[in-house]
C-alpha cells in the first residue's frame, strides 16, 4: 500500500515517514495542503494521514477538495490535529474522515489503525469485486436466456427472406430485372444478418465453454 502524509511540522512528518517505512508501506509526503492535494489527485494513495491545521487548504478543506472527484472521493482518511474538542471530530467525520487520531499520539496507536483500516478497505474491495463478478453472470445468463428465446424467430425472419426471392427467380416469377435484382439484394442483406447471428450464437457458445479469448484494452464508457 502507497501512504501519503501531508503535514507542515518538518519532526512530525519525518518520525511517521520512517516509521511507516519500517512497518512496511511504502510512504510519500506532502508539506501543506496544497502539496498535499496535488500529489493525493496524481498518486491515489491507498490511505492519507493528513493534519488539520496547515496553511490553506487545511485538512478539512483538502477533504472536501478531494471529494469532488470520484477518483479521490474514495480515499481512506485519517486525521491527526491537536484539537480534541468533539465539534473538530464531528466536522471531520462529516467531511468523510475514516479516523481522527489526537497529537501527541502513540506511533505505535496510528500504525494499528492503519494497519486495521487497510483490512477493512482491503475486505470492501475484495467483496465489491465479488458483487460486481456475480452481476456480471447474470448480466451473461439474462442474455444468453433473452438471446435463445429469440433465437427460433430470429432465424427463421432472415431465412425466409433468402428464400423468397430466390425461388422467384428460379421460376422465372420476375418479369421485371431491376424487380428482381431489388429482391436479391433484399436476400443478399438477409444473408449477413444471419451470419451476424450465427457469429453471436457462437460466441455465446464460447462464452458457455469457457474459450474466449481476454483482451484488456482501455474502454470509454460514455
Amino acid at each position: 500500500p502507497v501512504i501519503l502524509v501531508i503535514d507542515d511540522e518538518p519532526a512530525i512528518r519525518l518520525g511517521l515517514l520512517v516509521a511507516i517505512r519500517r512497518h512496511g508501506y511504502h510512504v510519500t509526503e506532502a508539506v501543506n495542503g496544497r502539496d498535499g492535494l496535488q500529489k493525493a489527485r496524481e498518486l491515489l494513495p491507498d490511505v492519507i494521514i493528513s493534519d488539520v491545521m496547515m496553511p490553506p487548504p487545511d485538512g478539512f478543506e483538502l477533504k472536501r477538495l478531494l471529494n469532488e472527484d470520484a477518483e479521490s472521493a474514495s480515499i481512506p482518511f485519517i486525521f491527526l490535529t491537536a484539537r480534541a474538542d468533539a465539534t473538530d471530530r464531528i466536522a471531520g467525520m462529516r467531511d468523510g474522515a475514516d479516523d481522527y487520531i489526537s497529537k501527541p499520539f502513540a506511533m505505535e496507536e496510528l500504525l494499528a489503525r492503519l494497519d486495521s483500516l487497510l483490512r477493512r478497505v482491503s475486505t470492501e474491495r475484495e467483496r465489491g469485486r465479488a458483487q460486481m463478478t456475480e452481476i456480471a453472470q447474470k448480466d451473461m445468463e439474462k442474455q444468453r436466456d433473452e438471446i435463445l428465446q429469440n433465437f427460433h424467430h430470429e432465424l427463421r425472419t432472415p431465412i425466409m427472406n433468402i428464400m423468397t426471392p430466390l425461388e422467384l427467380a428460379v421460376n422465372n416469377k420476375f418479369a421485371d430485372a431491376e424487380v428482381q435484382r431489388d429482391f436479391l439484394r433484399r436476400a443478399l442483406s438477409n444473408v449477413d444478418r444471419l451470419d451476424s447471428l450465427v457469429s453471436d450464437i457462437i460466441i455465446l457458445s464460447n462464452a458457455d465453454l469457457g474459450n474466449l479469448n481476454s483482451v484488456r484494452q482501455l474502454v470509454d464508457l460514455e
